[in-house]
């Protein structure tokens, strides 16, 4: 056996190196909180459902993203196109981002958690919208938020489509965690906290 071979396992650490990749990797990524959820009212207009864990009920850059499941560009809707021609200029950076399709809207800064019309946040937000602003089939949707202070500590997300929203029982709100009763999902964001 060659020196270089004997030595491997002293001079390199292979599994407590993986292992440091590992952990680092996830700390990577914010905890994701059921604080976020969406239900149909009785009059039929989705509404978000946003809950903060800062003492001061703040959430950072909310968001509502759909898209297509293939993400092609040829998957754009005339609304989308057009919205995209009315745009400012943006930065290399911004111009990428904006390349993926998505309908939504898109929020910056500090705001106070809200219950709010799915595609209506409240108008202090000065939220940006793009494409059209109902909920559309086939799409799938994103709604979420960041931790005020770090936005990477942790999240407020819930993922759904139409379908899976339509689905959800009267008096019910969809969350990650399937479909439950408001009071429960009030439960499960204090205990997230």
């Amino acid at each position: 056996m060659s020196r270089w071979k004997a030595t491997w396992g002293r001079s390199w650490p292979v599994p407590a190196l993986v292992g440091a990749i590992m952990v680092s990797v996830a700390a990577c990524s914010p905890e994701l909180r059921p604080l976020a959820a969406v239900y149909v009212d009785g009059d039929g207009t989705p509404h978000a459902l946003l809950r903060a864990c800062d003492e001061d009920g703040r959430i950072r850059g909310p968001w509502l993203q759909g898209r297509l499941p293939t993400e092609a560009p040829d998957d754009a809707t005339a609304d989308e196109a057009e919205q995209d021609a009315n745009a400012p200029e943006a930065s290399a950076g911004e111009a990428s981002a904006m390349a993926q399709p998505w309908i939504g809207w898109d929020t910056a800064g500090l705001h106070e958690a809200a219950d709010f019309p799915l595609f209506s946040p409240p108008t202090a937000w000065k939220a940006v919208s793009r494409g059209p602003q109902t909920l559309r089939p086939g799409y799938e949707y994103e709604l979420g938020f960041a931790d005020p202070s770090d936005s990477y500590v942790y999240n407020g997300l819930v993922t759904f489509d139409a379908g899976q929203l339509a689905a959800v029982p009267p008096g019910q709100v969809l969350t990650a965690r399937g479909a439950m009763t408001r009071e429960a999902f009030e439960d499960a964001a204090r205990s997230a906290c």
